[in-house]
């Protein structure tokens, strides 16, 4: 059985094993596939990126809280002043474990050159 969903931006692809039936494949997705994405307040959708945001961090991440945060409003374009996703990213500090890293390391390597500490 073939599917024929190209007109809803889809494609079909055989396996490897030529028994399967063929599935459908997302091509390219443009916009959050969640329903009532588009109906949500800014608000909600800066709590939902915040969210989402947490659980990357806890699951651990090589970027900062505030570098996802920042990502992840880009690519929504939601327009976030700096403070305020400087304040987010402080609210995350608990599980921002890549930035615990860096400060780490920048601590280790001012103690081992007889720098200032961070």
């Amino acid at each position: 059985m073939t599917l024929d969903l190209s007109r809803e931006g889809l494609r079909s692809d055989m396996y490897a094993n030529p028994h399967r039936e063929r599935m459908p494949v997302i091509a390219s997705q443009d916009s959050p596939v969640m329903q009532g994405w588009s109906d949500a307040t800014a608000r909600q959708k800066i709590a939902g990126i915040v969210d989402q945001v947490r659980l990357d961090l806890s699951r651990g991440h090589h970027h900062t809280a505030e570098e996802l945060l920042r990502e992840r409003f880009k690519q929504t374009r939601l327009e976030v002043d700096d403070e305020r996703v400087v304040a987010l990213a402080i609210s995350l500090r608990g599980v921002d474990h890549e930035l615990t890293r860096r400060e780490e390391e920048a601590r280790r390597v001012a103690a081992e050159s007889g720098g200032p500490s961070v």
